[in-house]
């Protein structure tokens, strides 16, 4: 009889502990050390705890994730980097093993490939430029783009080696036809504002290259005019385009303040005369701002003053006559009175 009691509390005190850890409800495991988290919350008690054993279980990743253990779990891969350091460092979630940082801290420089060799972490894909040089000469820890490359030591003419728009990018579709190398207008800091040399354009070519697609052309506002872009505009910029060259006799030199859209303003090439009844004179143009009063023809017991026809060339003598028989100048102001170079009249 007292053999079969020490046999039955035996089994009863084996059986307690699983009884114990089984009913997670009534066991707080954060009490262990060891919390509950992400995939751990839902694995079975017994995958960890084999044959209901507590005390001892191991809390460290590497124990229990490792071949040999004994308990059903995943390990590190034959492709994983080589090292010796607590999983927890790289993995930081319980949920997936994806994901991972790790921390270069203490990485030979130069030694990047050791690991980013394809295998084991990302290494150099296909369409990597041919180079020798260790990665991180381009890129850096923190994220494999945006990439510094020193051009320092690059031969001059030798872009298109790797700017071919397979290693690096490339002459897009719409480059201007040129068998010139990418430097002579690009530079390595950045492939925009380029500078390219004009000195070995032929004259009226312009619009081989600023047709709009392979450079700037001609704006659909522009004058409308058949002549070459640098009858007006010079290579160092296209405004203000230089004095336009006129093959009309009747056009004179004006002020700065004058634009071709000033005459043009139809943007065609025959200028637009406001008052064309006095064309090709200053009248033509200027006949709205004539001020009868400074004109004055004849001053006596009435006063007479000269009309825009009688003087629609500006640029004429003015005479003040004695009487209204206008036979006699009274007194007389030598022309030019004005000129279309002045500011104003």
């Amino acid at each position: 009889m007292t053999t079969r009691i020490a046999l039955l509390l035996l089994a009863l005190a084996h059986a307690l502990p699983l009884a114990a850890q089984t009913d997670t409800r009534k066991f707080d495991h954060l009490r262990t050390g060891f919390p509950l988290t992400g995939v751990h919350a839902v694995t079975p008690c017994e995958s960890c705890h084999i044959g209901g054993r507590m005390a001892g279980t191991p809390k460290q990743c590497e124990a229990c994730h490792r071949p040999g253990s004994g308990i059903a779990t995943t390990v590190m891969p034959p492709r994983h980097i080589r090292t010796v350091e607590p999983c927890v460092n790289c993995h930081r979630s319980a949920i997936t093993w994806s994901g991972a940082r790790f921390s270069h801290i203490g990485v030979a420089p130069g030694s990047c490939f050791s690991c980013h060799n394809g295998g084991s972490a990302s290494g150099k894909p296909a369409n990597h430029m041919a180079t020798a040089a260790a990665c991180d000469s381009c890129h850096r820890t923190s994220a494999w783009r945006p990439a510094s490359f020193s051009h320092a030591n690059v031969a001059p003419g030798s872009c298109q080696s790797c700017h071919n728009g397979g290693s690096a990018t490339g002459k897009p579709a719409n480059h201007m036809a040129t068998t010139a190398s990418c430097d002579s207008c690009h530079r390595t800091s950045a492939w925009l504002p380029a500078t390219f040399s004009h000195s070995s354009v032929a004259p009226g070519t312009c619009q081989t290259c600023h047709n709009g697609s392979g450079a700037t052309g001609m704006p659909s506002g522009h004058l409308a005019t058949t002549r070459a872009c640098d009858a007006c505009h010079t290579t160092s910029t296209w405004l203000p385009p230089k004095p336009y060259t006129h093959l009309s006799p009747n056009w004179k030199p004006h002020n700065a303040s004058v634009t071709c859209y000033s005459c043009h303003s139809t943007r065609t090439e025959a200028a637009t005369w406001p008052f064309a009844a006095y064309k090709p004179n200053c009248a033509g143009c200027h006949a709205g701002t004539f001020k009868p009063g400074s004109h004055k023809k004849y001053e006596g017991t009435t006063t007479i003053f000269y009309t825009a026809a009688e003087l629609q060339n500006c640029s004429g003598a003015c005479h003040q006559y004695s009487n209204t028989t206008f036979t006699t100048i009274l007194r007389s102001r030598p022309g030019p009175e004005h000129r279309s170079t002045d500011g104003g009249f």
